[in-house]
């Protein structure tokens, strides 16, 4: 796929460049090209790009750098819907001329005026320290894409590796009173003096949350034995081939309350992401309604569809506590896959979430939740405890 063209007058043009109705030739062959917009094919992302009119044999100009640049473009157009997003555009209060940059009409937390791509080539090495902080005290974040953050014509836009312009780049203005020293302290990487400061943490935040910190058991599963009070009953495989794993933990609790706690890790960069949800008594039932309406839904037209809204599938809903709810949900993303979506969310509006893509035969793997589960609120029964639906455990007397 071409990632380069010409206009009639000579000029060199990336896919980003031009409209669906501009003229443009391909710099090999002279022919016209066309621009086939970004998409998604089989649930992979595909950037805008040029094409060749049906039967012309002539595999049009290749170009490395412009093909990352437009991929990059793209991605930034996708993730930042409302962003004005160019390519080899001069930074305001720099001489430097970023690869791409995504610029925001109003600053957005915590990528400020706007977000650069900087391409990195194993053969052109750029002075990233230095490049990077012009860009950070012009108040732009920046990520530094390499050839490895590119599959295909998609590229693994990694959030983490963003470097952000808050607090370091923020300017020292004099003349304020009470804010050039509070500055200077945020970008003194060694205070001179330690200070301390005690503050009250919130009981009932910390008992919605705190199993968002550290997963119970830590990432760590001896086979047969419990750590720190806690039980992992059973662990159901959804992803157990290809780049990114995910898998579903049956845990209890040393209170003898039962979680699902949901995994997803990519195995190139080792990046892990995890959600646990409280489940009650009623889970087991709606769990079953849950796949009977998932089975119909798959068996629909509605999952085919290629349109520019979320289309919602089968969904399960159910009270974990009585300060979250959570609910699992299949649907499909505007022109792309269809996802797995687990969320949580506190009695003050507080929401996480867990996707992961559906693949084929996910539905059948995720039915095996309901021995282990069944299993549990069984044992539950026989020892004389329940789990009611605000997720408090009683003991029958």
């Amino acid at each position: 796929m071409p990632y380069l063209a010409m206009r009639p007058n000579g000029d060199r043009v990336l896919p980003l460049d031009v409209g669906d109705d501009d003229t443009i030739l391909c710099p090999l062959c002279e022919e016209s090209l066309g621009v086939r917009r970004s998409h998604y094919n089989r649930g992979c992302f595909v950037s805008k790009h040029f094409v060749h009119p049906r039967g012309s044999e002539c595999p049009g100009e290749s170009n490395l750098h412009a093909k990352l640049k437009t991929i990059a473009a793209m991605k930034l157009r996708e993730v930042f819907e409302t962003a004005s997003v160019d390519h080899e555009r001069q930074i305001p209060g720099t001489n430097r001329i970023a690869d791409v940059v995504a610029t925001f009409s109003t600053e957005l937390y915590p990528f400020g005026k706007g977000l650069i791509v900087e391409i990195q080539h194993k053969h052109a090495e750029k002075e990233i320290g230095p490049i990077t902080g012009e860009y950070l005290n012009a108040g732009y974040s920046v990520f530094w894409a390499y050839q490895s953050d590119f599959e295909g014509h998609d590229m693994a836009f990694a959030e983490h590796r963003v470097k952000r312009p808050w607090p370091h780049a923020v300017p020292l203005v004099g003349g304020v009173d009470g804010y050039p020293d509070p500055v200077q302290r945020l970008l003194d990487p060694e205070p001179a003096e330690e200070v301390r400061l005690e503050v009250p943490f919130p009981t009932e935040y910390l008992r919605a949350h705190a199993l968002e910190v550290i997963p119970p058991l830590r990432g760590h599963y001896d086979e047969g034995r419990s750590q720190e009070g806690w039980e992992r009953i059973d662990t159901v495989s959804l992803h157990g081939k290809g780049r990114e794993r995910a898998w579903v933990n049956v845990l209890r609790s040393p209170s003898n309350h039962i979680f699902l706690e949901f995994w997803k890790k990519d195995t190139k960069d080792g990046e892990s992401e995890y959600l646990i949800t409280h489940i009650g008594s009623e889970f087991p039932e709606r769990f079953e309604e849950f796949m009977e309406d998932a089975r119909t839904w798959f068996s629909s037209e509605d999952v085919d569809q290629q349109v520019a809204h979320w289309v919602g599938g089968a969904s399960l809903s159910f009270r974990g506590t009585a300060l979250c709810e959570s609910w699992l949900s299949l649907v499909k993303v505007p022109f792309g896959p269809v996802k797995f979506v687990v969320a949580r969310r506190d009695t003050k509006g507080n929401t996480r979430t867990w996707a992961v893509n559906y693949r084929s035969g996910d539905l059948g793997r995720l039915a095996a939740l309901r021995h282990p589960i069944r299993r549990l609120f069984g044992d539950i029964t026989d020892t004389g405890a329940a789990v009611t639906e605000t997720g408090e455990s009683t003991v029958a007397r």
